[in-house]
């Protein structure tokens, strides 16, 4: 349901041409997120998916942050340092917030990891060559300060996103097509074996 949602988002920032058409359409999933199911609207299998969640006792609030980081994409570039801050805080961390779940706050090493994957994830779909560049100059910087991520069994999704966006980091550019047959295969061993 995460990266559903994440790209139901990621469809309404591409399909905007006006600030304030995105900003409504957002703000409907802000509401969709905020209201009790019972007041959610029928039909849509994503806001059903939602509401499985909740009933299960699980907390939407890192839904609501990545929901801020997409927000911030409504933004005019280029951008200021502020502007990356607050996009990467939002998009990763409530991306790996939600995907770790459990309701534990996200250590120091898991919310760099989260900034530097939305960095990634942003660079490798931004149309603009300068921005594109700067994200990912910003990603590679957390990148080089951090470990190697070590990440459990329930956050391996998570782990396999942080090897990609390592390989493109030492490599020093972007991966054209991450749907190739050697990452596939990288990417079943490691989801295999943790490796």
């Amino acid at each position: 349901m995460l990266f559903a949602l994440d790209a139901r988002f990621a469809e309404v920032i591409r399909s905007t041409s006006e600030i304030l058409i995105g900003q409504m359409r957002l703000t409907w999933w802000r509401d969709i997120l905020t209201k009790p199911a019972a007041d959610r609207p029928a039909g849509e299998p994503l806001v059903e998916h939602i509401n499985i969640f909740e009933e299960k006792g699980e907390s939407l609030a890192p839904l609501l942050v990545l929901l801020d980081g997409w927000e911030a994409m409504l933004d005019d570039f280029p951008w200021e340092d502020r502007q990356f801050d607050n996009y990467a805080e939002a998009r990763g961390g409530g991306t790996f917030e939600f995907a770790l779940a459990g309701g534990k706050s996200l250590s120091e090493e898991q919310a760099e990891l989260g900034r530097a994957w939305a960095l990634w994830d942003f660079a490798r779909h931004c149309s603009d060559a300068n921005m594109r560049h700067s994200a990912f100059e910003r990603c590679t910087e957390i990148v080089a300060s951090r470990p190697q991520p070590d990440f459990d069994r329930s956050g391996r999704p998570l782990s396999i996103l942080c090897k990609l966006m390592i390989r493109d980091v030492r490599k020093g550019q972007l991966t054209a097509d991450l749907y190739n047959p050697a990452s596939a295969a990288r990417i079943i061993w490691h989801g295999i074996s943790g490796h």
